[in-house]
């Protein structure tokens, strides 16, 4: 048997701030998490600044969960609740040491693992929670959410989809007639998630395997029978590294999935824009991204290249050369 875990001896610090009347408080209520580092909080405010303009007459009650931010951020955070009277932001602080023995691969940190816990550590003082990623936007009505039946089911997600996900399956040994959810949008109750043991049996997992997608695939090994498929609206794949049509009307959620977004100077797709939108409306309006890794150096100096700037590109190239030889 799975042993209870206290998570909440993993938060060390919390932060509130927000104008929501008192009177107001459960007046089309919606709460929604993200668990994040310094890396992805930019990305994250543009997400609520497009819920919020969207969703002017909700209030929004948004719980943070992340391991570090830069003070500018922290203040940015403050401001927008300060400029929004719908919203109160809770930050919470954790010691990552609770995921010390989990895999962290070049192209995500520790940080991918911070969903895990909230689901405890909010419970019981929220019912039904929204989890999603930091690189999405709402195009849409947020309450829509609550109009959906859970039909006694643990989690509301959407089908994953890709040429991929056979093999996938197979690599962790799921069945192939088995569903296989995206862990992008996730629409929880939380009391049959604690019940159920969830955040432990995944910390538990994760500690002995190592999966290529993480906690999404912790996810879908452990929640079998306990996930309800939802209409892909709630979860629309927007890839950058593919020509899309046209936003369908009733889409929710847009989901930047996958290795090129749509804030990296090199992405190219003309559908980029959409999110460009969004980040010039935002508070984050001068947010410029940096490259995290060598590849992501060459590729800075491949879109300076191709912009005609000859001394950027030689500069990006030459600290890609640089860290690269160190490996």
């Amino acid at each position: 048997m799975c042993k209870k875990l206290d998570l909440q001896q993993f938060i060390y610090r919390k932060e509130s701030f927000g104008n929501i009347p008192q009177s107001e408080e459960n007046k089309d209520r919606f709460n929604i998490a993200f668990g994040v580092d310094s890396h992805y909080v930019p990305q994250m405010g543009i997400m609520i600044t497009s819920i919020l303009i969207n969703n002017p007459d909700c209030n929004l009650y948004v719980h943070v969960f992340l391991n570090s931010i830069l003070d500018e951020d922290i203040n940015k955070l403050k401001t927008l609740s300060d400029h929004y009277r719908n919203i109160q932001i809770d930050v919470y602080y954790i010691d990552v040491s609770v995921f010390k023995n989990f895999h962290v691969g070049k192209s995500y940190t520790v940080a991918t693992y911070n969903r895990i816990i909230i689901a405890q550590v909010l419970y019981p003082s929220i019912s039904k929670l929204l989890y999603i990623d930091a690189d999405t936007l709402c195009v849409g009505k947020i309450l829509e959410l609550k109009n959906l039946s859970f039909d006694d089911k643990m989690i509301l997600a959407v089908l994953d989809r890709g040429d991929w996900l056979p093999a996938h399956k197979q690599e962790i040994k799921i069945p192939e007639s088995q569903d296989y959810f995206n862990a992008g949008v996730l629409y929880i109750d939380l009391q049959k998630w604690n019940e159920f043991k969830m955040s432990e049996k995944m910390i538990e997992l994760l500690n002995e395997r190592k999966l290529s997608y993480q906690d999404q695939d912790a996810l879908n090994l452990i929640a079998i029978g306990q996930i309800k498929a939802i209409p892909v609206r709630f979860n629309q794949f927007f890839l950058m590294n593919e020509e899309n049509e046209d936003i369908p009307s009733d889409t929710l959620f847009l989901h930047f999935a996958g290795l090129l977004k749509p804030w990296q100077p090199w992405c190219e797709n003309p559908k980029r824009l959409i999110y460009h939108e969004y980040l010039n409306k935002s508070l984050w309006s001068n947010f410029v991204y940096k490259p995290r890794n060598y590849r992501e150096k060459r590729m800075m100096g491949n879109a300076a290249l191709h912009q005609n700037q000859f001394s950027t590109a030689l500069k990006w190239y030459y600290l890609y050369l640089r860290e690269k030889l160190k490996l």
